[in-house]
């Protein structure tokens, strides 16, 4: 079993292990992903287990999208700092049925809600969007993040999530999520106990939260 797994409203985020990394490398790598990276160079198999040994620990959280036990995209939460509380969303759906439908914001949503509110290892999440990427800036600020000062002349832009901002908006995204799938809302944590979780993961284990 993953040493974390998140379920609710029908979509399961199994933390990514060393089997999912050759997936997750073809489409990062597929021209229509590609084109709203930043990185654009190919990704070679090295380069891939090169990456998964520099992230597979307890400050960095890689998720796969999975809806009926298929895997359809990647969410992450990188670079958390539990003393300063915040670190850096990122998001991508290789499966094209499900891009234009509410189950990549409904993923955000389960992540960043179990971070501020079940886990409360954070008050600030940081994401970073192509300025031409239109459909992520609309996607991003309907959850709530802002674009940071300064970044007009800046490609890959910064934008801003508070765990306040994120509140007042809970209620109702979580009931735009519980019409989009009747599925139980409570959010089941499963996973390992182990040290590539943080303390505060760890005792969330084998927990459910109702939201």
């Amino acid at each position: 079993m993953s040493s974390l797994i998140l379920q609710q409203y029908g979509i399961t985020l199994k933390r990514v292990e060393e089997e999912d990394i050759e997936l997750i490398r073809k489409w990062r790598n597929h021209p229509s992903i590609k084109k709203r990276m930043a990185y654009k160079k190919k990704i070679s198999e090295l380069e891939q287990k090169k990456w998964f040994a520099s992230i597979n620990n307890k400050y960095n959280y890689y998720f796969m999208i999975m809806i009926d036990n298929q895997s359809i995209g990647v969410i992450n939460c990188k670079d958390t700092s539990v003393e300063e509380k915040y670190g850096e969303g990122g998001i991508f759906i290789w499966e094209e049925k499900f891009i234009q439908t509410p189950t990549p914001f409904i993923a955000s949503m389960i992540l960043l809600d179990y971070i501020f509110n079940c886990i409360e290892i954070g008050n600030i999440s940081f994401i970073r969007i192509l300025s031409d990427n239109q459909p992520a800036i609309r996607y991003n600020r309907y959850l709530g993040y802002i674009k940071a000062p300064k970044q007009e002349n800046i490609k890959n832009q910064l934008y801003v999530l508070t765990k306040e901002t994120f509140n007042n908006k809970i209620s109702r995204l979580r009931k735009a999520a519980g019409n989009f799938n009747e599925s139980d809302r409570v959010l089941h944590v499963s996973g390992n106990i182990c040290e590539l979780n943080l303390p505060e993961v760890n005792e969330s284990i084998n927990k459910d939260y109702t939201m």
